[in-house]
């Protein structure tokens, strides 16, 4: 019985370790995916900018209403500010410097730890309208496809993503993703600031800068025919291109390229919306310094996932096996005969 003790015990230890292994891949691996409670990530942009001078405009001095080739930085926060079980509460902070002029902006969002995706927000917390759709980070492990959609908090529309293939960006592996906005402006904090009309002598003298097919559209029977003042809608196009880190998620690199634009309807057969000038068009990029920050953090994070998700498993199932194997040695062994 007390020879036999050994073989039960080490078979006893490697059941043991393949139910820790288990458990490592399918409990703790899914939980050191999540979106931790604690992060909070500064990013900065570099770019240029066109601008809307609204006093120039409203003085008809149109020559000098928009101000391009501005030079910009930004600086982005991603902050989580809560969480509630599986949902984390996220504030998404972006400051453009232009100048001595600065345009905070701030989105807060519910998202799931594990997709990245919008969800419900907690009761009593306000947050964008981004249900099903990414909006500040991409998941660990991101998908290969156009499976994901966008949500634009200046136009709140739910847009697809589009993966266009793989890159390399500080030494890592990353997939490439393009998204692509072109819908109405619905973000009252973008909307306050604009003039919802304007004179129509001012959007008369708006009309020769215009493109060909634009200023087709203004003849004279049509400028005549429009209200004094002209009401004005606003339309929002952005470009996103990120590359985002295959194993974690963490967008490494980024462009981004966001237009307003003032729209206006001419004709009556049927009328037809008509751009008349961008009131903002900016386009920008993470900095180089961002950029390797962003890359040591990917590194570390990986090497992190690595270990938990793919070598401790690993290592406890070869030692399961190996304990089993002595122990089928063990217990097959031939007893040592005694001498007569």
């Amino acid at each position: 019985m007390s020879a036999r003790r050994p073989t039960i015990l080490l078979i006893t230890v490697a059941v043991a370790l393949l139910a820790a292994a288990a458990a490592v891949r399918l409990v703790v691996a899914p939980n050191v995916t999540k979106l931790p409670g604690d992060t909070d990530q500064t990013v900065q942009y570099a770019g240029e900018a066109t601008l809307l001078d609204s006093k120039a405009l409203q003085s008809g001095d149109t020559a000098h209403a928009l101000r391009s080739g501005v030079p910009v930085t930004v600086d982005r926060r991603i902050r989580v500010a809560s969480t509630h079980g599986d949902t984390a509460v996220l504030e998404d902070t972006m400051t453009v410097h232009a100048g001595e002029q600065s345009l905070p902006s701030s989105k807060t969002y519910a998202i799931d730890r594990g997709s990245r995706e919008g969800t419900s927000p907690p009761a009593s917390t306000p947050a964008e309208p981004s249900r099903g759709a990414l909006s500040s980070a991409f998941p660990p492990g991101a998908a290969q496809d156009d499976s994901y959609t966008y949500y634009d908090a200046t136009t709140r529309s739910i847009v697809p993503v589009h993966y266009t293939g793989t890159a390399r960006r500080e030494g890592r592996t990353v997939n490439v993703y393009e998204i692509k906005v072109s819908a109405p402006v619905k973000d009252p904090a973008t909307l306050e600031p604009l003039p919802s009309a304007l004179p129509k002598k001012l959007v008369a003298s708006l009309v020769p800068g215009l493109d060909s097919t634009a200023r087709a559209r203004f003849t004279p029977a049509v400028l005549s025919a429009l209200p004094d003042p002209v009401p004005l809608s606003y339309l929002g196009q952005s470009t996103l291109v990120a590359y985002i880190d295959q194993q974690t998620g963490i967008a490494i690199d980024q462009t981004v390229s966001r237009k307003v634009i003032a729209v206006t309807t001419a004709g009556s057969e049927p009328a037809r919306p008509v751009p008349l000038l961008p009131v903002s068009a900016l386009t920008f990029g993470i900095t180089a310094d961002s950029m390797k920050d962003l890359g040591d953090k990917a590194e570390s994070a990986g090497l992190k996932l690595s270990l938990l998700t793919v070598a401790a498993p690993i290592v406890l199932v070869v030692v399961a096996v190996l304990l089993l194997v002595i122990a089928f040695l063990r217990r097959h062994r031939a007893p040592l005969r005694t001498p007569d």
